[in-house]
């Protein structure tokens, strides 16, 4: 316990200081739309912080495939989108994806390397499919997804290393909790 409160209370330092700075800064332009998207659209952060942390917990080749895989169906669903492919209840399907995620996660569930980049490639589709721009924002939106991602695979690190593999999988929990609100209607 003292080693969350430490681990908090230097992010909340770090936070405070450099909030002046971060300020002024700013990211425009559709590469910086797309960079920006997965983090400030909390289906999207969550969705592949879900990913990342999967791919942590499943470990081997799956900390490198998953991500990939999950990055690339969000690519080419936002590209078949564009083109004027439908996606029936892709809306639900974002949600549902969190779901998903969240109960492999909250139930450190290790499969076949085929069948997790299966599951989150078919996760990953809705996050794509909901978007469209230029090439600069789906040059941004890749780097944002991936950001992400490794922010996941970190978070499983230092959550299962530090605290315990029960963190992450509350952590999991959190996040289908949060899907299924959105599938509700009520988030």
């Amino acid at each position: 316990m003292a080693a969350i409160r430490s681990v908090l209370l230097a992010v909340l330092a770090i936070g405070l200081t450099t909030a002046p700075a971060l300020a002024r800064v700013t990211v425009t332009g559709p590469f910086g739309t797309g960079l920006t998207e997965p983090v400030w659209v909390l289906q999207h952060l969550l969705g592949f912080l879900a990913i990342g942390v999967w791919a942590g917990q499943n470990g081997g080749a799956a900390v490198w495939q998953l991500p990939v895989s999950a990055l690339t169906a969000a690519l080419a669903a936002g590209l078949a989108a564009q083109f004027d492919v439908r996606l029936p209840y892709a809306g639900e399907g974002l949600a549902a994806s969190l779901i998903l995620m969240g109960v492999l996660v909250a139930a450190a569930l290790r499969v076949p390397l085929v069948l997790a980049v299966l599951i989150v490639a078919v996760a990953a589709v809705f996050h794509g499919y909901v978007h469209m721009g230029g090439p600069l924002f789906w040059a941004g939106y890749a780097a944002g997804l991936l950001l992400v991602a490794c922010a996941g695979l970190g978070l499983s690190a230092v959550l299962g290393q530090a605290v315990s593999a029960r963190a992450v999988q509350v952590c999991g929990g959190a996040v289908a909790l949060v899907g299924l609100l959105d599938l509700l209607g009520t988030f």
